[in-house]
Protein backbone atom coordinates (compact mmCIF):
# COMPACT_ATOMS: atom_id res chain seq x y z
CA UNK A 1 0.00 0.00 0.00
CA UNK A 2 1.94 2.94 1.20
CA UNK A 3 5.20 1.15 -0.14
CA UNK A 4 3.57 0.82 -3.82
CA UNK A 5 2.92 4.84 -3.45
CA UNK A 6 6.71 5.51 -2.12
CA UNK A 7 8.15 3.47 -4.80
CA UNK A 8 6.12 4.60 -7.98
CA UNK A 9 6.78 8.09 -6.70
CA UNK A 10 10.36 7.52 -6.35
CA UNK A 11 10.45 6.02 -9.92
CA UNK A 12 8.98 8.87 -11.14
CA UNK A 13 10.89 11.89 -9.06
CA UNK A 14 14.11 10.31 -10.12
CA UNK A 15 13.37 10.89 -13.91
CA UNK A 16 11.92 14.53 -13.07
CA UNK A 17 13.19 16.18 -10.36
CA UNK A 18 16.82 17.56 -9.98
CA UNK A 19 19.31 17.16 -7.13
CA UNK A 20 20.77 14.39 -5.00
CA UNK A 21 17.98 11.73 -3.52
CA UNK A 22 19.16 9.45 -0.28
CA UNK A 23 16.79 6.45 -0.43
CA UNK A 24 16.94 4.70 2.46
CA UNK A 25 15.45 1.14 3.67
CA UNK A 26 13.71 0.56 6.98
CA UNK A 27 10.54 -1.38 8.61
CA UNK A 28 7.86 0.20 9.69
CA UNK A 29 5.15 -2.35 11.19
CA UNK A 30 6.70 -5.41 9.53
CA UNK A 31 6.12 -3.52 5.76
CA UNK A 32 9.68 -2.76 4.30
CA UNK A 33 9.52 1.06 3.11
CA UNK A 34 11.38 3.08 1.08
CA UNK A 35 11.84 6.81 2.20
CA UNK A 36 13.74 9.93 0.57
CA UNK A 37 14.84 13.18 0.51
CA UNK A 38 15.47 15.10 -2.13
CA UNK A 39 17.87 17.65 -1.82
CA UNK A 40 18.17 21.09 -1.83
CA UNK A 41 14.79 21.79 -1.10
CA UNK A 42 14.04 25.87 0.34
CA UNK A 43 10.32 24.90 2.06
CA UNK A 44 9.55 24.10 5.27
CA UNK A 45 10.94 21.45 7.82
CA UNK A 46 8.26 18.99 7.44
CA UNK A 47 6.90 17.21 10.61
CA UNK A 48 5.59 14.25 12.00
CA UNK A 49 6.65 10.93 11.32
CA UNK A 50 6.80 9.45 7.44
CA UNK A 51 3.71 7.09 6.44
CA UNK A 52 2.11 8.48 9.36
CA UNK A 53 -1.03 11.07 9.50
CA UNK A 54 0.19 14.45 10.65
CA UNK A 55 -1.59 14.83 13.79
CA UNK A 56 -1.89 18.72 13.84
CA UNK A 57 -3.22 19.04 10.54
CA UNK A 58 -6.83 19.48 10.22
CA UNK A 59 -9.22 18.21 7.18
CA UNK A 60 -12.94 19.53 6.18
CA UNK A 61 -14.96 17.28 3.85
CA UNK A 62 -17.21 18.94 1.41
CA UNK A 63 -19.67 16.32 2.51
CA UNK A 64 -20.73 17.17 6.33
CA UNK A 65 -21.64 13.73 6.84
CA UNK A 66 -19.27 12.06 5.29
CA UNK A 67 -18.61 8.64 7.22
CA UNK A 68 -15.38 7.05 5.10
CA UNK A 69 -11.79 8.39 6.87
CA UNK A 70 -9.47 9.89 4.01
CA UNK A 71 -6.50 8.60 4.14
CA UNK A 72 -3.74 11.00 4.29
CA UNK A 73 -0.03 10.63 5.71
CA UNK A 74 3.25 12.18 5.90
CA UNK A 75 5.32 10.45 2.62
CA UNK A 76 8.46 12.97 2.44
CA UNK A 77 9.05 15.02 0.81
CA UNK A 78 5.89 16.28 1.43
CA UNK A 79 2.40 14.16 1.86
CA UNK A 80 0.19 12.16 0.03
CA UNK A 81 -3.65 12.26 0.02
CA UNK A 82 -5.26 8.60 -1.13
CA UNK A 83 -8.40 8.29 -2.83
CA UNK A 84 -11.46 9.37 -0.39
CA UNK A 85 -14.25 12.26 -0.10
CA UNK A 86 -13.55 15.32 -1.22
CA UNK A 87 -12.73 18.58 1.28
CA UNK A 88 -9.65 20.64 2.46
CA UNK A 89 -6.47 19.62 4.32
CA UNK A 90 -4.35 22.36 6.29
CA UNK A 91 -1.75 22.85 8.79
CA UNK A 92 -3.18 25.78 11.12
CA UNK A 93 0.17 27.23 10.99
CA UNK A 94 0.36 27.47 6.98
CA UNK A 95 -0.78 31.70 7.05
CA UNK A 96 -0.43 34.33 5.18
CA UNK A 97 -1.12 38.29 4.90
CA UNK A 98 -0.28 41.01 3.01
CA UNK A 99 2.16 40.88 -0.14
CA UNK A 100 3.31 37.01 -0.71
CA UNK A 101 3.58 33.84 -3.12
CA UNK A 102 2.61 30.36 -2.72
CA UNK A 103 3.85 27.41 -4.83
CA UNK A 104 3.09 23.58 -4.50
CA UNK A 105 4.01 20.59 -6.72
CA UNK A 106 1.32 18.19 -6.57
CA UNK A 107 1.31 14.63 -8.68
CA UNK A 108 -2.21 13.02 -9.54
CA UNK A 109 -2.08 9.48 -9.65
CA UNK A 110 -3.76 7.39 -12.31
CA UNK A 111 -7.00 4.94 -11.86
CA UNK A 112 -6.21 1.78 -10.07
CA UNK A 113 -6.64 0.16 -6.60
CA UNK A 114 -6.94 3.13 -4.11
CA UNK A 115 -5.04 0.45 -1.65
CA UNK A 116 -2.35 0.85 -3.68
CA UNK A 117 -2.25 4.90 -4.58
CA UNK A 118 -4.40 4.43 -7.32
CA UNK A 119 -7.46 6.95 -8.10
CA UNK A 120 -10.98 5.64 -7.82
CA UNK A 121 -11.89 9.17 -10.67
CA UNK A 122 -10.48 11.60 -12.56
CA UNK A 123 -13.21 13.85 -12.94
CA UNK A 124 -12.81 15.88 -9.75
CA UNK A 125 -10.67 18.84 -9.50
CA UNK A 126 -7.55 19.53 -6.85
CA UNK A 127 -5.13 22.29 -6.28
CA UNK A 128 -4.69 24.89 -3.62
CA UNK A 129 -7.04 26.83 -1.05
CA UNK A 130 -5.88 30.32 0.46
CA UNK A 131 -7.80 33.20 3.12
CA UNK A 132 -8.56 30.26 4.98
CA UNK A 133 -10.66 31.77 7.66
CA UNK A 134 -13.06 29.79 10.45
CA UNK A 135 -12.72 26.91 8.31
CA UNK A 136 -13.93 24.52 11.39
CA UNK A 137 -16.84 26.67 11.69
CA UNK A 138 -20.34 26.25 9.54
CA UNK A 139 -19.83 28.65 7.23
CA UNK A 140 -16.15 28.46 6.32
CA UNK A 141 -14.29 30.50 3.84
CA UNK A 142 -11.63 30.52 1.44
CA UNK A 143 -10.01 31.09 -2.41
CA UNK A 144 -9.89 27.61 -4.38
CA UNK A 145 -7.19 27.63 -7.55
CA UNK A 146 -7.93 24.35 -8.87
CA UNK A 147 -7.12 22.59 -11.74
CA UNK A 148 -8.35 19.28 -13.72
CA UNK A 149 -8.12 16.14 -16.12
CA UNK A 150 -9.78 18.58 -18.63
CA UNK A 151 -6.63 20.74 -19.00
CA UNK A 152 -8.88 23.75 -16.93
CA UNK A 153 -8.30 25.84 -14.35
CA UNK A 154 -10.79 27.77 -11.82
CA UNK A 155 -10.54 29.90 -9.18
CA UNK A 156 -13.45 30.57 -6.94
CA UNK A 157 -14.79 32.57 -3.49
CA UNK A 158 -16.19 29.58 -1.36
CA UNK A 159 -18.52 31.16 1.82
CA UNK A 160 -20.26 28.51 3.57
CA UNK A 161 -21.90 26.09 1.02
CA UNK A 162 -21.89 28.55 -1.71
CA UNK A 163 -19.15 29.05 -4.23
CA UNK A 164 -18.87 32.33 -6.56
CA UNK A 165 -16.61 32.21 -9.60
CA UNK A 166 -13.46 34.61 -9.94
CA UNK A 167 -12.46 33.00 -12.95
CA UNK A 168 -14.49 29.97 -14.53
CA UNK A 169 -13.58 26.97 -15.53
CA UNK A 170 -11.11 27.45 -18.78
CA UNK A 171 -8.93 25.87 -20.85
CA UNK A 172 -5.05 25.93 -20.84
CA UNK A 173 -3.20 23.58 -23.02
CA UNK A 174 -0.15 24.43 -19.82
CA UNK A 175 -1.85 22.23 -17.76
CA UNK A 176 -0.39 18.62 -17.85
CA UNK A 177 -2.81 15.98 -17.65
CA UNK A 178 -2.34 12.08 -17.69
CA UNK A 179 -2.06 10.41 -21.06
CA UNK A 180 -4.33 7.15 -22.01
CA UNK A 181 -3.05 4.19 -20.66
CA UNK A 182 -0.27 6.20 -17.75
CA UNK A 183 1.41 4.05 -15.50
CA UNK A 184 2.85 6.74 -12.93
CA UNK A 185 1.75 9.90 -11.82
CA UNK A 186 1.41 13.28 -13.61
CA UNK A 187 2.85 17.17 -12.42
CA UNK A 188 1.75 20.61 -12.03
CA UNK A 189 3.25 23.12 -10.35
CA UNK A 190 0.49 26.00 -9.16
CA UNK A 191 1.66 28.87 -7.66
CA UNK A 192 -0.53 32.31 -6.58
CA UNK A 193 1.28 35.61 -6.23
CA UNK A 194 -0.02 38.43 -4.27
CA UNK A 195 0.50 41.53 -4.94
CA UNK A 196 -0.08 45.11 -4.28
CA UNK A 197 -2.34 45.82 -7.43
CA UNK A 198 -2.93 42.15 -8.61
CA UNK A 199 -2.69 38.46 -7.61
CA UNK A 200 -1.48 36.58 -10.45
CA UNK A 201 -2.22 32.62 -10.66
CA UNK A 202 0.20 30.26 -12.21
CA UNK A 203 0.41 26.70 -13.49
CA UNK A 204 3.91 25.41 -14.80
CA UNK A 205 5.29 29.13 -14.35
CA UNK A 206 2.67 29.97 -16.83
CA UNK A 207 0.43 32.80 -16.61
CA UNK A 208 -3.22 31.56 -16.33
CA UNK A 209 -5.40 34.58 -14.38
CA UNK A 210 -4.45 37.91 -12.80
CA UNK A 211 -7.38 39.78 -10.50
CA UNK A 212 -7.26 43.06 -8.95
CA UNK A 213 -5.82 42.83 -5.61
CA UNK A 214 -8.64 44.92 -4.32
CA UNK A 215 -11.08 42.62 -5.07
CA UNK A 216 -9.52 39.81 -3.52
CA UNK A 217 -8.00 40.11 -0.16
CA UNK A 218 -6.05 36.85 0.53
CA UNK A 219 -5.15 36.88 4.27
CA UNK A 220 -5.73 33.76 6.21
CA UNK A 221 -5.03 29.82 6.21
CA UNK A 222 -3.07 28.13 3.05
CA UNK A 223 -3.82 24.43 2.22
CA UNK A 224 -4.51 21.94 -0.02
CA UNK A 225 -7.62 21.22 -2.25
CA UNK A 226 -8.35 17.65 -2.47
CA UNK A 227 -11.21 16.67 -5.03
CA UNK A 228 -13.19 12.99 -4.35
CA UNK A 229 -11.67 9.75 -5.47
CA UNK A 230 -8.11 11.34 -6.53
CA UNK A 231 -4.86 10.03 -5.24
CA UNK A 232 -2.91 12.99 -4.90
CA UNK A 233 1.35 13.68 -3.72
CA UNK A 234 1.93 17.02 -2.01
CA UNK A 235 5.60 17.32 -2.62
CA UNK A 236 5.82 21.00 -0.56
CA UNK A 237 3.83 23.78 0.01
CA UNK A 238 6.10 26.83 -0.12
CA UNK A 239 4.93 30.35 1.09
CA UNK A 240 7.63 33.03 0.39
CA UNK A 241 8.22 36.70 -0.83
CA UNK A 242 6.17 37.90 -3.90
CA UNK A 243 7.47 37.50 -7.32
CA UNK A 244 7.51 41.23 -8.72
CA UNK A 245 10.57 41.32 -9.20
CA UNK A 246 10.49 38.52 -12.19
Amino acid sequence: MERQTTVTLIRYLIRRVGGSILCLMGSLHGLVTLLFVVIPSSGAPQSGHNLERPAHWKVRYDDAHATEERRFVVMRPGWHVFAGPGGVFWDPGSFASGNYSVSSTIYLFPEGDPEESGSARLDAPFGLFLAGRDLESEAPVFVSFQIDSAQRFRIAEHSGGDARDLAPWTEHEGIATLGEGATGPVENVLAVDVRADEVVFLVNDDRVAALPAERLPLDGVIGIRAGAGLSLHVTEIEIGPNRRGE
